[in-house]
């Protein structure tokens, strides 16, 4: 019967002394997670520890000098793929799940905000300028043009914005109120704040009383691209200015048109002594 060979011992290999032991190889475990933003990168093995770390986990190196793994920015975070988890071997791999990705909800949120932008844009202008009126200065304009419904001989309708409260318009006949109106025009579409009315012929309370003075007036502002706001103010009977609050952008015009006089009657004149307009500076 033929007999084995016999067997060859392995002699373990001896280290010469002097000679320097080479560094140990970076690492490549596969099952082992990357290195994440912040932790030190040992120069040594290449492992990846934690900021709070000293030595290297993995080699024991110095981490005095380790490299930090930088974050990434922004856009390359929002599209960040999720790690998959790993398969236990001997266990039947999970099936694929349709996962959301990440940056859907902050899409969807952007998109729900340009939609509520865009759908409440009139009102959000609005509010802008109501913010606007309350912290600018007014200044006080001119009409460049005023017309009215008519007007008595003494009493033309540019008195009534001569910037004098002693003279007045009146229509031009005695007794007439429903519908007579004053319509001024500016030089150029203005943001319209606010009305100061002077009723009455004069500022004197005896000559005040001895014409009629409108009570109710609709205000029609008339903007450049043609639109129009009305507005209905109530009038006190006393001598003076009056201050009613408009707010239009764009205005080129001014109606004002009598709905109701204080003290008419046969032989009595509606009088108008001044209007005053004033914008936003």
């Amino acid at each position: 019967m033929p007999t084995a060979p016999p067997t060859r011992a392995v002699q373990p290999q001896v280290e010469e002394p002097g000679r320097p032991v080479p560094p140990p190889s970076r690492h490549t475990d596969a099952a082992e997670p990357p290195p994440q933003a912040g932790d030190l990168i040992c120069g040594r093995c290449g492992s990846g520890n934690v900021p709070t770390r000293r030595y290297c986990r993995r080699c024991g190196a110095s981490l005095a000098d380790a490299p930090v793994v930088p974050r990434p920015p922004w856009w390359r975070r929002l599209f960040r793929r999720r790690p998959r988890p790993q398969p236990v071997a001997g266990e039947r791999p999970p099936r694929r799940q349709w996962r959301r990705p990440r940056f859907v909800l902050p899409l969807l949120v952007l998109c729900v905000l340009v939609a509520v932008g865009y759908a409440f844009r009139g009102e959000t202008g609005r509010v802008v300028e109501a913010v606007r009126d309350r912290i600018s200065k007014t200044e006080q304009m001119h009409a460049v043009k005023v017309t009215a419904s008519s007007a008595g001989k003494q009493h033309p309708a540019a008195l009534a914005v001569d910037g004098t409260t002693d003279k007045y318009w009146t229509p031009a006949l005695p007794g007439s109120v429903q519908g007579e109106y004053l319509e001024a025009a500016f030089a150029e579409p203005v943001r319209l704040l606010d009305l100061v009315v002077h009723p009455g012929s004069s500022p004197v309370a005896e000559k005040f009383l001895t014409q009629a003075r409108p009570s109710t007036v609709l205000i029609t502002v008339t903007s450049k691209d043609g639109r129009t706001t009305v507005r209905t103010v109530r009038l006190a009977d006393v001598p003076g200015g009056q201050r009613f609050h408009v707010a239009v952008s764009d205005a080129v015009r001014v109606r004002l048109t009598v709905q109701g006089a204080y003290g008419a009657g046969e032989g009595r004149y509606l009088a108008l002594a001044e209007v005053e307009f004033f914008r936003r500076r």
